[in-house]
């Protein structure tokens, strides 16, 4: 298989979710940690690859959350049909059911790291889109690769998160709020990983057309990558509050599976 190297200081992204964080504050990202999809065996990997990419990444964060959200749900099945029925019924009032805490806790919500290279590293083609194991081909019109470094990606190379805009119960009990479009449309960015994966449009032009037209290349919230900025992002009220946490969850979720139907992309 043929290599392709991206040199010192390459920025690059990989998607997962919050749950995450910690351990990869701690121990890095390690060799082979799958990209999740949304069909059954698309997560498998070459022996110590890191699926890395632009909005490839996003594809990745939202496979991880959609994935993540559907066992939390199944899981807890009774106790989330009883909190999704109350946010129907109950419109902009915080559920308050016992046992959420738990399930809370569980609940990762979609994230993108920031990783700069710090050494020349050799990548593999995505052969979700290069046939011929074209590696350069793979990283230059596509923007997806596997990293084949052995020790996987040190935790010292993530400088940065992107997260989408989070809610509180005001925010979703007042109609077309700003910060519920703004969460919208951090799904669409989603989305957009998912139009590139199946309809093998090149991100370029997706990027740019959503450039255009919102202003951003990324998920409209960002922090730093340290030990404080993490606690500071576990600490805000949506991630905080279980009851509001899962209200996020529930409303991403609603708009990932909306808008991948709209492009008849399923996600099953």
């Amino acid at each position: 298989m043929s290599e392709f190297i991206l040199p010192a200081g390459t920025t690059v992204k990989f998607g997962t979710v919050s749950t995450a964080l910690y351990p990869f504050l701690r121990h890095g990202i390690p060799a082979g940690t799958p990209r999740e999809g949304f069909q059954e065996g698309r997560e498998v990997l070459p022996s110590n690859g890191i699926y890395i990419g632009e909005l490839m990444a996003y594809f990745a964060a939202c496979g991880a959350f959609c994935n993540a959200t559907s066992s939390l749900h199944a899981a807890n099945e009774e106790l989330m049909s009883r909190f999704v029925e109350l946010l129907q019924t109950a419109h902009g009032q915080k559920p308050d059911i016992p046992g959420l805490e738990a399930i809370a806790l569980q609940a990762g919500l979609p994230v993108v790291l920031e990783i700069i290279l710090e050494e020349d590293c050799a990548m593999l083609a995505d052969d979700q889109f290069i046939n011929d194991d074209n590696a350069e081909k793979s990283w230059k019109l596509w923007r997806s690769g596997t990293l084949t470094r052995a020790g996987g990606i040190p935790a010292g190379w993530i400088r940065k998160f992107y997260f989408p805009r989070l809610l509180d119960y005001r925010d979703v009990g007042n109609g077309r709020n700003t910060r519920v479009l703004e969460q919208t449309t951090d799904s669409a960015l989603m989305v957009g990983g998912l139009m590139q994966s199946w309809h093998k449009d090149t991100p370029g032009d997706l990027l740019l057309a959503f450039k255009e037209q919102y202003g951003r290349l990324n998920f409209s919230q960002s922090s730093s990558f340290d030990e404080t900025a993490l606690e500071r992002f576990f600490n805000l009220s949506a991630m905080l509050d279980p009851a509001t946490r899962l209200l996020n969850q529930m409303t991403l979720w609603q708009d990932i599976s909306a808008l991948a139907k709209k492009q008849e992309i399923p996600l099953g």
